[in-house]
């Protein structure tokens, strides 16, 4: 089989096989060798050369130079997550050589973290907003129970707004003991069940201690989330105990 060589101008000195090596045409990595026929004054196929490639290196990747003059190693960093210092989302690697500039390996300690220069810290703004998120949801928490239901006797009275308005009536016929005798009342946990004046005495001193007691629960709460520093603590303080009993 016939041999040829590539004159200066990196054309076939004579017809001839020739071996060559293929990169990519856009990250000049290598990628495979061929035996390639030229004519008499033929180049060779675009995105190859004649020299080589050097042993493979882990953690390296093979690229041609960027004068695609020779061979060089380049930091092989795919598949690994780097995360942006502007915004803390993660960053594809795809293509072989350093980190993207404004990266880290570090991934951030939070979705309100800052970028000091070195390290992710907790931004004091984000610790307030964050505060202020949990507080909006504390109080929320709140503001649901105290409409959903007072308990007297066993019983789960409605707390709405509506309700509330009937309870006050209730509450002063109860006290006279002017409750008709067999009035059935709606309750969320025991279906319909006979309102005594017993019970309905009971509705607006019940009423009281209830929103006293959940409003001073989420203060409690609330507190509590004032007093922390560290924003992942904030984001998972929990403020499900201490509502109803």
């Amino acid at each position: 089989m016939k041999k040829t060589q590539l004159n200066n101008n990196k054309l076939a000195k004579s017809n001839g096989y020739i071996n060559v090596f293929h990169y990519n045409g856009v990250t000049r990595e290598y990628l495979s060798s061929s035996e390639e026929y030229l004519s008499d004054g033929q180049g060779i196929p675009a995105n190859s050369c004649t020299d080589a490639p050097p042993e493979q290196r882990e953690g390296y990747a093979i690229c041609r130079t960027a004068d695609l003059a020779a061979w060089e190693y380049l930091a092989d960093h795919r598949g690994e997550t780097v995360y942006s210092t502007e915004t803390g989302k993660t960053v594809a690697i795809t293509i072989p050589g350093g980190y993207p500039a404004q990266t880290t390996t570090l991934a951030p300690v939070s979705p309100y973290s800052r970028w000091d220069g070195e390290k992710w810290i907790a931004d004091a703004k984000a610790v307030a907003q964050a505060k202020a998120q949990v507080i909006r949801s504390i109080k929320a928490q709140r503001d649901a129970i105290t409409a959903d239901y007072i308990i007297i006797d066993g019983n789960h009275f409605h707390s709405d707004a509506n309700s509330r308005i009937q309870q006050l009536s209730l509450t002063k016929m109860g006290q006279a003991k002017q409750i008709p005798k067999g009035l059935m009342w709606q309750t969320k946990n025991n279906g319909l069940i006979a309102l005594t004046n017993e019970i309905a005495a009971q509705f607006e001193s019940v009423t009281m201690d209830h929103d006293m007691r959940l409003f001073a629960n989420a203060q409690r709460h609330i507190a509590a989330v004032e007093a922390l520093e560290d924003i992942q603590a904030v984001m998972k303080y929990d403020y499900s105990t201490g509502w109803q009993p």
